[in-house]
């Protein structure tokens, strides 16, 4: 063990004594100072292992806000010194999310700014996106699905389906008839982000849940003529933007990249027939859908937002009375 670790261990110890004795503030301070001085001194990894360390033990008596000062900190150390997104760096982010997860006051700023740090980092604009899958299962855990939304939206392969099964989850909470408002959020959003692969992939973990849970209502209609990439094809009874979000990843499937094509036309007939339907989302959806017709129809769209700006604003929460359980406002 080296000089500089074993100074890390020593000072961790003493630590974890004086927070057995119940003083947290003096505890937090003293690593603080020390994390500053070691800053001061050009050791950054040094002081970003302290913090680290720190943070954990300061979890364990639920210092949330001394956390989340000590993990800001070293989030701060890692733009500052452009500390590059690895596995490693990432892990540490990982350790403490999970358990300042438990403090809703501090968790977002924290998991912000980490989020901050990799897209500074990536050059990429959205960041990394294995931390937006994790960031994502955490805020779903917490019944945090609007938030959970916006990182599934950018997360990694496995985020459609996890969005999927979410929503699902979000619509049970709610007296919503139509279970389609919520598919749409994930399967519409995502085709206007151009990532096909995974509105496929959220329509299947959305649509096997509601065939588990309302078995009477989903019938298979699938034949040698509607083989798709979305798997069986089904007539949901009841839920009339459910079929809608179907008939639009089918549509798209056979999209030619034409305004003039077969494809293109049933693809203006959907909107006309189901656009209003939306309430008041319908503004939204009509963004959505001009994204789509540009990416897949070949239709000539100006606009002045960006397709991040146009996802991350729109579809209003759906208003419902508040549910017993539930730590998120939806209205």
């Amino acid at each position: 063990m080296s000089a500089a670790n074993s100074r890390i261990e020593r000072f961790i110890k003493n630590l974890r004594q004086s927070l057995n004795e119940g003083n947290y503030y003096e505890g937090h301070q003293e690593l603080r100072a020390i994390a500053s001085r070691l800053v001061k001194q050009k050791k950054h990894e040094r002081a970003i292992q302290l913090l680290y360390l720190g943070a954990l033990e300061l979890c364990q008596y639920h210092q949330w806000g001394s956390v989340a000062d000590l993990t800001s900190f070293m989030i701060n150390i890692y733009v500052e010194e452009k500390v590059p997104v690895t596995d490693e760096n990432k892990e540490r982010v990982y350790d403490i999310f999970e358990k300042l997860s438990q403090a809703t006051e501090y968790y977002s700023r924290v998991y912000e700014s980490a989020i901050q740090w990799s897209i500074k980092e990536l050059g990429n604009g959205v960041g990394d996106t294995q931390m937006h899958h994790f960031v994502g299962c955490i805020l779903r855990n917490k019944a945090r699905y609007q938030e959970a939304e916006t990182h599934f939206l950018v997360g990694t392969t496995e985020s459609p389906a996890a969005l999927g099964s979410m929503l699902f989850d979000w619509a049970v909470r709610t007296e919503t008839k139509d279970y389609g408002m919520f598919v749409a959020r994930g399967v519409v959003k995502y085709l206007a982000l151009g990532w096909y692969e995974a509105a496929c992939s959220c329509w299947k973990a959305f649509v096997g849940r509601l065939a588990q849970a309302q078995p009477d209502a989903v019938s298979e209609r699938t034949d040698g003529a509607l083989a798709s990439k979305i798997g069986p094809v089904y007539f949901v009874a009841g839920h009339e933007l459910v079929n809608f979000v179907q008939l639009l990843l089918l549509t798209v499937e056979r999209a030619q990249a034409s305004p003039g094509s077969q494809s293109a036309t049933i693809f203006g007939s959907l909107r006309k027939q189901y656009e209003g339907r939306f309430g008041v989302n319908a503004e939204a959806v009509h963004e959505l859908l001009d994204e789509i017709a540009q990416k897949y129809f070949g239709v000539v769209v100006h606009r002045q937002q960006s397709i991040f700006d146009i996802v991350g604003s729109l579809f209003a929460p759906p208003s419902r009375p508040a549910v017993t359980g539930s730590s998120e406002a939806m209205d």
